[in-house]
């Protein structure tokens, strides 16, 4: 058929197809595999395919291991195979030679996974009879696992002990006599190596398949049984910890076999289980974790899918569990699996945040998993998705395309099981990635590799984000304050308007990372509704500045929310109207010099003309400079940040000498003089009508005097 290049990464075959031809490897090498138990290599003048009869199904995938050259014959029977050789006779040693060492592969894997089956066989007898005493040293019945007490190992292949395993290896041991002598010495004796090394092959493969099966069907047969003993393994040494805590010793059981246990808990499907365990050993044992190739990149992606279910199979179990183990809450909060991943004082520390761990009594500042019980139980609604849709009209939206029916529509609208996995999967999983920092990197998996910092410098403890989120509150003070709207019928009046703080609920991903996030200015419709803001449990950055910029950007949206069709609207005033009039036209505004104006020209250039990252990055210097008297922005923005997000009382006071902010404060003050004048006589009036203000405008009057 010809000569064909194949680069890396490339399928030339996979598994199923029917072997129809044969490909002599004349530059490259081959990976055969079919899961990560069985991969061999195919070297420099292997030939793909002889190793199978004509006709049948191609038992693994052949995946180029690098740019590859083959030529390629048909192959329809044993006598166009022996042609094939005698075609390429001047390669036909080395044929021979790479033929030997790709049938020595096999011998040498089936040897691997009956030793395997051994192992498999003897952990599982071991664990049964540890799980019996575990059992006892908890007080609780141990549970009877029959399959157990009738599991012996198979029988060593015959094959891996008889002369023609011991043929073939010492024509491996002796391959540099044999290509130099034996092989050019005849055509016909590359041709004899080559078929009866096929014929081998063709024995040999029913049995790695057996070996495998064998694998896989002992642990499916016994899950229940690996379950239940890492959950009693758990218990147990969540036991001995909580001794030696009230003991105060501080030699705590280390942390072992994590991923088991929570695996075991989680009680996951046997086959993501195993996908899960698979990829993480591949993952860690990559030299670069960063890497951008498609393999990489494809990796990466079942990793976070698999972690979501996984994920959202333990927290519904966590629901009806009293006593979590460790390494479960140690998951929920930091996104840990494993201890060799996560490094043993990576570990030790985690161990201790999670155990230490003390909830917001505000009840705002939340991680992931006790934002994800808030859902559950109906207290706050799922998050936005991608598309600003809130939760039922998501649902609509998936009716809409056919995704569910109206019925399962209707039954999913209150279903707090449906809701939670819906948060998951949706905001959770996108804010996850997008504090991390990198999404073209990002795993959720928490490994030693990511930690840049120590730990206890990054931790987003309740104290340390409620620190950060005051201190933006003590300088800007209308930050979260937004008007509200009530009517008081037997005073008839049919609208007030007030001012109403309302505190994001900040949700703290479970990763090691760099950004924070302003997913949604509020729920649903509702204007009167906390924001939803993100960031990670370990941030790596001064979280005080993340702080800053998230909310710059909400105090953007949220007045987008506000003002409508109408944000842009300079005959409507506003925070964005007003930025938004002052960018587009800052080339024709008097109130800028030409140096001034160069920078706003470079600062649109610099962010994409996107006016939201401009307002952002100024709104960060509003806050970090300008409030301490460090003048870094220009005349007009200073004027309009000042006058949307006016500094608290103690930030006037001590401005108040400079000149550049006296002007910008007299006409706040006789502005805000106006609004107190008048609800000073509004509230007078009330009073003539009942004995207290209504609590509204208590309110107002208190937010008039910060």
């Amino acid at each position: 058929m010809g000569k064909i290049d194949i680069a890396k990464g490339q399928i030339l075959h996979k598994k199923g197809d029917v072997v129809k031809d044969v490909a002599i490897i004349l530059k490259g090498s081959f990976l055969i595999k079919n899961d990560e138990d069985i991969t061999l290599k195919a070297d420099n003048g292997s030939i793909l395919g002889a190793f199978q009869k004509c006709g049948e199904a191609y038992k693994y995938d052949y995946v180029a291991n690098e740019d590859s050259t083959l030529f390629v014959y048909d192959y329809n029977s044993e006598a166009e195979l022996i042609e094939a050789i005698n075609e390429t006779a001047s390669v036909a040693p080395a044929m021979a030679s790479a033929t030997i060492n790709l049938l020595n592969n096999m011998i040498d894997v089936l040897a691997s996974l009956h030793e395997k089956c051994e192992q498999l066989c003897k952990k599982l007898k071991n664990d049964y009879s540890n799980y019996k005493n575990i059992c006892a040293e908890l007080m609780v019945m141990p549970k009877n696992f029959d399959t157990l007490n009738i599991l012996f190992p198979p029988a060593e292949p015959a094959i891996l002990n008889s002369w023609e395993a011991d043929f073939y290896r010492s024509c491996r041991t002796q391959n540099d006599l044999l290509r130099q002598e034996y092989y050019p010495a005849d055509i016909n004796f590359c041709i004899g190596t080559i078929m009866l090394a096929a014929k081998m092959a063709q024995e040999i493969q029913p049995q790695i398949e057996a070996a495998a099966d064998f694998i896989h069907r002992t642990k499916l047969d016994n899950d229940a049984f690996i379950k239940e003993y890492h959950s009693q393994t758990a218990k147990l040494d969540n036991a001995k910890r909580q001794e030696a805590m009230e003991a105060g010793s501080g030699n705590l059981p280390k942390i072992k076999n994590a991923l088991r246990t929570i695996l075991a808990f989680a009680d996951i499907d046997q086959e993501i289980s195993d996908t899960f365990t698979k990829d993480l050993k591949k993952f860690m044992s990559h030299p670069d974790k960063t890497e951008k190739s498609g393999e990489m990149r494809a990796l990466r992606q079942r990793i976070a899918d698999n972690f979501y279910t996984i994920y959202e199979a333990a927290f519904f179990k966590s629901l009806e569990t009293e006593n979590v183990p460790a390494e479960v809450n140690m998951f929920f909060f930091f996104g840990f699996v494993d201890e060799e991943m996560a490094g043993e004082d990576n570990t030790a520390a985690l161990y201790k945040y999670a155990l230490l761990w003390e909830d917001d009594p505000e009840g705002t500042i939340l991680p992931t998993h006790k934002w994800l019980q808030k859902v559950y139980t109906g207290e706050v609604l799922p998050s936005k998705d991608e598309f600003d849709n809130d939760w039922t009209e998501h649902l609509k939206e998936e009716v809409r395309q056919g995704n569910v029916t109206q019925a399962q529509a209707d039954a999913m609208v209150n279903d707090p099981k449906a809701k939670v996995s819906y948060e998951l999967h949706n905001m959770i999983a996108s804010a996850n990635k997008m504090t991390f920092g990198s999404v073209f990197s990002f795993i959720p998996v928490f490994y030693a590799q990511q930690v840049n910092r120590p730990l206890e410098m990054c931790l987003s403890s309740v104290e340390r984000v409620r620190q950060a989120l005051n201190r933006i509150r003590s300088i800007d003070f209308g930050c979260f304050y937004r008007p509200a709207y009530t009517s008081f019928t037997k005073l008839k009046i049919n609208r007030y308007v007030y001012n109403i703080e309302i505190l994001p609920y900040i949700i703290l991903m479970p990763n090691f990372g760099s950004r924070g996030v302003m997913w949604q200015e509020i729920e649903g419709r509702v204007r009167t509704s906390p924001a939803h803001m993100m960031f990670s449990i370990f941030h790596s950055e001064d979280i005080e500045n993340t702080m800053v910029t998230v909310c710059a950007q909400f105090r953007w949206e949220m007045c987008k929310r506000i003002q409508g069709v109408h944000y842009s609207d300079i005959s409507d005033p506003s925070l964005t109207s007003e930025y938004v009039n002052y960018l587009q036209f800052y080339k024709k505004n008097s109130d800028l010099t030409a140096d001034m104006k160069e920078a706003v020209r470079a600062a649109l250039k610099k962010y994409g003309n996107n006016y939201r990252n401009i307002f952002t990055s100024e709104y960060e210097i509003f806050i970090n400079n300008e409030s301490n008297g460090i003048l870094r922005l220009n005349r007009v923005a200073r004027e309009i940040l000042f006058k949307y997000c006016t500094f608290s009382k103690a930030y006037r006071d001590k401005l108040s000498i400079n000149p550049q902010y006296r002007k910008l404060m007299d006409a706040w003050r006789i502005s805000q003089d106006e609004k107190e004048h008048t609800l000073d006589l509004f509230s007078r009036k009330i009073l003539t009508m009942v004995d207290e203000l209504p609590e509204e405008v208590k309110l107002e009057t208190e937010y008039l005097k910060l």
